[in-house]
Parts: C-alpha cells; sequence; structure tokens
C-alpha cells in the first residue's frame, strides 16, 4: 500500500488502482480491485489502524472485472457496495451488452500487453464474481460517506461509469476515464485517454471529460497509473493533447 497523503492510500499492482480515503477513523474506499485481492483491503487497513467494519461503502466508478472484482466477498464481510443506477446490471451479471475488452483484441505481439494481462490474471481478473444485489446512487449525489463524495457521472468507458469528486479534500477518482499508464505495453506514462478498444462508447468518454474540468481539485486519481499532480482540467487537456 502506498500513502498518498495522511488521508489517502493506494492500493492493486502497477497496472491498477483502488484507494482508501480514511476520515474520523472511518474508510470510503474507492474500487474494489480483482477478485483475489480482498486480503490486500483488509491488510491495508490494518496497516493505519483499520478493519473491515470501519469501511462505511465501497464507491466503485465502474463494474469491470478489475474494479468490482472483490466486491461480492466484501459484501459477504458486511462491506456496502454501490455502483451509479445506469450500472447495476453489469455488477448483478444481468447486462446483455459487451462486458468488456476480450484478451484477442489486444496486440498480444506486444511485451507489454503480456505483462499487463500477466500482472491481473495473477491476481483475479478472470474470475469476477457477480453481485446478487447493489446500492445504487445518481448524478449530482452528494453520499454521506467519509470526505462526502459528489458523484460526476461519466459515461463512455461504461454506461454508468462513474468519477467521485471529494470536495474538502480537493482530490478527484477518475476510474478509468482517465489514465497515466498505457496499458497496451507502450513506454508513454503521461495522462492519456485508454484507447478506443477499451471503451464501450468512445466519443462519449471524450465527451465526458468535459464535466471534470470544473472540479476544483489539486489531485486525480485514475484507475490506471500514477497520481498526477494538478487540476482535473490540466489533466483533460493533457489527456486530449
Amino acid at each position: 500500500m502506498i500513502e498518498i497523503t495522511p488521508r489517502i492510500h493506494r492500493l492493486g499492482t502497477s497496472h491498477h488502482n483502488f484507494y482508501i480515503f480514511v476520515e474520523g477513523g472511518k474508510a470510503t474506499v474507492i474500487d474494489a480491485g480483482c477478485s483475489k485481492e480482498w486480503p490486500k483491503l483488509i491488510a491495508g487497513l490494518a496497516s493505519i489502524g483499520l478493519g473491515s467494519e470501519d469501511v462505511e461503502a465501497i464507491l466503485v466508478t465502474h463494474a469491470h472485472a478489475d474494479h468490482i472484482g472483490f466486491g461480492r466477498q466484501a459484501q459477504k464481510n458486511g462491506v456496502r457496495v454501490e455502483v451509479h443506477g445506469d450500472e447495476e446490471s453489469r455488477a448483478l451479471g444481468t447486462y446483455e451488452g459487451k462486458a468488456a475488452i476480450s484478451p484477442t483484441e489486444l496486440p498480444l505481439w506486444r511485451p507489454g500487453t503480456w505483462s499487463f494481462l500477466i500482472a491481473l490474471m495473477r491476481v483475479g481478473v478472470a474470475k469476477q464474481p457477480r453481485l446478487k444485489s447493489v446500492e445504487t446512487f445518481g448524478d449530482g449525489e452528494v453520499l454521506d460517506l467519509p470526505g462526502k463524495p459528489r458523484v460526476v457521472h461519466t459515461p463512455g468507458h461504461t454506461e454508468g461509469h462513474s468519477a467521485f469528486f471529494f470536495p474538502e479534500a480537493r482530490v478527484v477518482f477518475t476510474g478509468d476515464a482517465l489514465a497515466t499508464r498505457d496499458l497496451l505495453g507502450k513506454s508513454r506514462l503521461e495522462l492519456q485517454v485508454m484507447p478506443d478498444a477499451f471503451h464501450n462508447d468512445p466519443a462519449r468518454n471524450r465527451e465526458s471529460l468535459g464535466r471534470l474540468t470544473s472540479l476544483r481539485a489539486d489531485l486525480v486519481l485514475p484507475g490506471h497509473g500514477h497520481p498526477f499532480e494538478g487540476t482535473p482540467a490540466k489533466a483533460v487537456a493533457q489527456a486530449l493533447a
């Protein structure tokens, strides 16, 4: 686990992230990693003197296997899992569209692609236990959780993809709307929009980025890659350049 600020901690692998936000001895968790990463969350919480009982909820940016993987395990341990209303069918496994990019659609001739796949396979990305039920939120809703996060619906990667803005902490968690790591194995590590093949609707994803530009934050935390220190407006401008 990596401390980003005294209140924000980053977990996952070098290829994907999930986060703990701590306030007043309680936690909001952003995303649920891959299916084998529940122990990582428990160990991370323990390292800062907390347990699963101190997690008020897990907020899921979108219901892909590397973002909601241990969601069902969390629920079994009494932790609430929440998604945008438009993401509910994906979380429950009843979605009838294309679930996510398949390995055969990736450039498998690139060594970096295999590095990405192997890293996520090791933590259980191939298995996505579906949730039996899930709580939902809507765009603009301010959630009664540590940090008082506000939901910013950013559809495109998936229909219900959402970012979470913590106004007092001046941080926004952007899920897969933005990335600072190239998942296809190229050397670029700067801010970028993920390749079109990863998005359900690439044009809508780019359009949704405009919803982030007015947020008064100084830190942007993506689902893949390192933190970006700067405003969301600057992050979006760099990603689209």
